[in-house]
């Protein structure tokens, strides 16, 4: 037997899927499959920073694939923001300019071959001026995709496959970028 969201049994003689769909509320109904492993509106505790999801700014107008794009890609890049940040508010404004500045040349980055990796690129070089000083100082050793690897992976705690998904790597390539990383933080730190 299928259960609505708060336990309670579910009536009627709809079956399977269809069941569930209708006995469950909007807000606890599972999304599609997501890559980041989150939900777009998952509550994150104060350790990961806790922001409201602008979903009415994605859907106002915006393609299809756009709003899509940015429920899967929000709860990562708002909490990277935040780490790199150090602050709430300001990295949750770096996530949506990120956004917003994708929104701008939404076509051109369908037509390309990973549009996570320029959403990336867009969120990473905007992040720079704002970095916290300890992210600060590992990027002064490492090269940017490479600090950035470390922070999603060690400091966010996110898996490798959440995280290559929001690079817009393979999870091979994310591995290798990270294993990389570590190594020159290594040879950094001297014998």
């Amino acid at each position: 037997m299928l259960y609505q969201a708060d336990r309670r049994p579910c009536g009627g003689a709809v079956s399977g899927l269809r069941r569930f769909r209708i006995c469950c509320e909007v807000d606890e109904m599972p999304m599609r499959y997501s890559p980041t492993g989150l939900r777009a509106d998952t509550k994150l505790n104060r350790l990961h920073c806790e922001l409201p999801v602008p979903t009415a700014e994605w859907s106002a107008g915006a393609p299809l694939t756009y709003a899509a794009f940015c429920r899967d890609h929000w709860p990562v890049y708002a909490r990277f923001g935040c780490v790199v940040a150090g602050s709430d508010d300001r990295g949750a404004d770096l996530a949506l300019e990120a956004l917003r500045r994708l929104a701008g040349q939404w076509a051109v980055v369908l037509g390309s071959s990973s549009p996570s990796a320029l959403a990336w690129d867009l969120l990473s070089t905007r992040a720079a001026s704002w970095r916290t000083e300890s992210v600060g100082r590992l990027h002064e050793i490492l090269e940017r995709l490479e600090a950035d690897a470390l922070v999603l992976r060690h400091r966010l705690g996110i898996s490798a496959a959440q995280a290559a998904h929001a690079m817009g790597l393979t999870e091979a390539e994310f591995e290798l970028l990270r294993t990389r990383a570590l190594h020159n933080l290594l040879l950094h730190s001297g014998p």
